[in-house]
């Protein structure tokens, strides 16, 4: 049984887990509060260090942000006392690699195929078929970035390629 692995994923994380971190950042500054302003002062408090009017407009905005405007407010919210040492401590998440490399060879085997089982055999290509492979590692990298580790994505393609190389099969109409 291999073991869990925790990990950093500042690099991919996603406007949702941003958002995350910022209320669950606003709770704990809430419970410290010794006034006892509202949770949603506090929301405000960080919307507003983070150049938003209120937590309304931040939520808004996130809902809709693409990863490098997701990217660009996660690089000003570390830069904030308090907030960027939250972030530095909360970014990190766990996982089982053996669920997770389970999940990851699922999902190859769903969308591709090794082209020896549909591919005719071609000499002059440089995979020896006829039919284009895909890099298993690309491929799983794109779906699985920020939520797995890179080394175990690497990994699990690498896995997945020694037993040749691998396609997209499609048929046509």
């Amino acid at each position: 049984m291999m073991p869990s692995i925790t990990f950093s994923y500042f690099d991919a994380m996603s406007s949702e887990d941003l958002l995350n971190l910022l209320r669950r950042y606003a709770r704990a500054a809430k419970k410290d509060d010794s006034a006892c302003k509202s949770l949603s002062f506090h929301q405000d408090q960080v919307a507003t260090s983070l150049g938003f009017n209120n937590w309304s407009m931040l939520h808004k905005h996130l809902s809709a942000a693409l990863w490098n405007e997701t990217h660009k407010l996660l690089m000003l919210a570390i830069k904030k006392p308090g907030l960027g040492d939250f972030i530095d401590t909360h970014a990190y998440r766990t996982i089982d690699e053996d669920e997770t490399t389970t999940r990851m060879k699922q999902w190859a085997r769903a969308k591709y195929t090794p082209l020896i089982e549909f591919a005719f055999y071609d000499s002059e290509s440089e995979t020896g078929f006829s039919w284009p492979d895909v890099d298993m590692v690309t491929e799983l990298g794109e779906e699985f970035a920020g939520k797995v580790p890179q080394d175990l994505i690497e990994k699990v393609g690498y896995e997945l390629e020694r037993d040749g190389p691998w396609g997209l099969e499609e048929y046509g109409d």
